[in-house]
């Protein structure tokens, strides 16, 4: 549950992430991604994967606790739960949502995202309908322990 929470927010704050990195002014809506040639398909791109952008995040659930994401380049990521809890896996696109795939675990769990805020934060939506808020960070705070 934990795990579909985290990648929620994962995806709705990649997906604002992706739409302000483009910076080419055109647009990369999925009419261009069907036309486009085999030759021209950018898979970190085209295939929709721009939407997750690669860096920290935090996915704040809806009982507050707080999850630790890391988008790593190649479309793979690692996570340390509230809990000290630790997953990592692969994300994919599928019918306009961010997939994520969990190692040693069969299935996969896919979110929904709404539009960016302004600073960078997302509401994202598990599966189950739990909505989770996913927001950029340089780096996790290190807790004395």
């Amino acid at each position: 549950m934990r795990k579909a929470v985290l990648f929620t927010a994962l995806f709705a704050l990649g997906a604002c992430n992706g739409s302000e990195s483009d910076g080419t002014g055109t647009a990369t809506g999925s009419d261009e991604a069907e036309v486009a040639e085999v030759a021209e398909v950018d898979p970190n791109a085209d295939a929709g994967f721009e939407a997750i952008a690669p860096g920290n995040y935090e996915v704040v659930r809806t009982d507050g606790s707080i999850d630790q994401l890391t988008i790593l380049p190649g479309m793979t990521w690692a996570a340390v739960f509230s809990d000290g809890q630790a997953a990592g896996g692969t994300i994919f696109a599928q019918d306009g949502q961010n997939c994520f795939v969990t190692e040693g675990v069969d299935g996969h769990q896919c979110f929904e995202g709404g539009q960016p805020a302004e600073d960078g934060s997302m509401q994202v939506t598990a599966e189950d309908g739990e909505m989770m808020t996913v927001r950029p960070v340089e780096s996790f705070e290190q807790t004395a322990g």
